[in-house]
């Protein structure tokens, strides 16, 4: 069959025909990069190609921590995709407004007529022909898809939202991790240096027992108290472990591999007033940005609902590039239509119905979510200030309790005290050192969740933090 169009075709037709197949192949090419870039732009990530090129220093900053999860967490992958889906959208909602264009190559064969008993009757009828018709095609209800349009655009403006709204709250649950693994090590150190100095109380009540001047109880007291330090330290080498394999995920690296975490991050101690943070919050939080884009969405929606009265226009235009069929002498056809909604059943009506219930759940969904904001708001901000008291109080009584336990030893040495009493001041000393250094790190952590709350725990904060810590290295 190829070889006879070949031979009837002219060549310059066919040559036509394979130029414009191969634009049509070329326009479907993907650059996969530049596609990439639109929400990498956004997130200002650089992603390593592979992540076997990914480099954790031997000192991993909280900065460079966060970095690290902005530029490879998946997540954050999926979410640009979605943003980059709802471009394509947009693009594609302009596409209304463009004609379709195609070609349909139509090679007919029929075997040729039996003329018994009407000679010449076979040449009335073609029994073979070649066509090539180019059809082009346009439909459209201006009114409709100018709406469409807008809420595309208005999607596409969502996503980017809801994009840097999750880049917010990855931040933020690196900073967690991370701060919870520095804890527990500090607790490991803490845990680790009195575990010392027990060990050597028990080998010391071991001889006052051996010398007849310790009762057994001593002993056993002190055993004791050695046992439950160390099932805190097997407890907390536990807990780092798991958070240095969770901290390791979320910033897309196979393992921390010995890199050693610092505590950088100085907060100021004043901070706005609770009005201000108000406004900041509902100013700057992406998810009630996106909140609002969503309720724009549903207004074009009911636009466009109801533009679905108004007349749809279709034109469609046809013409031959080669032609063989019979008529051989027409080559092209034109029609124009309206199609103006009379009685649809009540489709139309219910859509618009619909929509109307669409645009309210958004209202009521971003009202509620501008609520929920300013609570989030003040329980960050009382958080903070419950941590910075905390953080004075604690340290006093680290402070006081260490004390009370060199006077209980010394009273003891002097016979003024039992063991026990210096056990208890022991244990005492112990749990305010952890709450202590607990407590630094909760204050630090409170002050990030608090830029979060108002929307401000963004990318150029992590440029800020990254500047603090260049300069705070020795």
């Amino acid at each position: 069959m190829l070889t006879a169009i070949h031979r009837r075709v002219p060549k310059m037709v066919l040559s036509a025909a394979m130029l414009g197949l191969g634009a049509v192949m070329l326009t479907g090419c993907v650059n996969q990069k530049s596609e990439i870039a639109h929400y990498d732009r956004i997130l200002h990530a650089h992603p390593a190609a592979t992540p076997s090129q990914l480099v954790v220093p031997h000192v991993l900053t909280l900065s460079h921590a966060m970095t690290m999860a902005n530029n490879n967490n998946e997540h954050l992958a999926i979410a640009g995709e979605n943003y980059l889906q709802a471009l394509i959208a947009h693009d594609r909602a302009y596409a209304t407004f463009m004609p379709t264009v195609g070609l349909q190559p139509q090679d007919f064969q029929r075997k040729g007529f039996n003329e018994t008993g009407f000679p010449g009757i076979g040449n009335l009828f073609q029994t073979h022909y070649f066509d090539l018709p180019l059809q082009a095609q346009l439909n459209l209800n201006v009114l409709r898809d100018a709406r469409a349009i807008q809420a595309a655009g208005a999607a596409a403006a969502q996503q980017k939202a809801l994009l840097l709204d999750l880049q917010s709250n990855l931040l933020l649950e690196v900073a967690q991790t991370y701060y919870r693994v520095l804890s527990e090590q500090r607790s490991v150190h803490v845990l680790r240096r009195t575990l010392r100095v027990q060990k050597a109380n028990v080998a010391s009540m071991e001889r006052k027992e051996k010398a007849g001047v310790a009762l057994r109880l001593s002993v056993l007291q002190s055993q004791a108290d050695e046992a439950a330090t160390r099932v805190q330290l097997t407890t907390a080498i536990g807990n780092v472990s798991n958070g240095r394999a969770t901290l390791a995920y979320l910033i897309g690296a196979p393992s921390l591999a010995g890199a050693v975490l610092v505590s950088q991050f100085n907060p100021p101690q004043k901070i706005a007033t609770l009005a201000t943070l108000d406004h900041t919050a509902l100013l700057d939080r992406e998810d009630l940005r996106a909140a609002g884009d969503a309720e724009i969405v549903a207004k074009r929606g009911v636009s466009a609902a109801v533009a679905e009265y108004f007349p749809t226009v279709s034109l469609n235009f046809n013409t031959f590039l080669y032609k063989e069929s019979f008529p051989s002498d027409s080559w092209w056809s034109g029609l124009f239509s309206a199609n103006i909604p009379i009685f649809e059943g009540g489709m139309i009506y219910q859509d618009i119905r619909k929509s109307w219930s669409q645009l309210r759940q958004a209202a009521l969904q971003r009202q509620l979510l501008a609520r929920h904001i300013l609570e989030e708001v003040r329980i960050a901000r009382q958080n903070w200030n419950t941590s910075c008291s905390l953080v004075r109080n604690l340290h006093t009584e680290w402070r006081s309790a260490r004390a009370a336990w060199r006077q209980a030893q010394h009273s003891y040495n002097a016979g003024l005290a039992t063991n026990l009493d210096v056990i208890t001041a022991q244990d005492r000393a112990l749990s305010a050192q952890l709450a202590y250094q607990q407590a630094r790190y909760t204050k630090r952590l409170n002050m990030l969740n608090l830029l979060r709350a108002t929307g401000r725990l963004t990318w150029p904060t992590v440029r800020r933090l990254a500047s603090a810590e260049k300069i705070k290295r020795p």
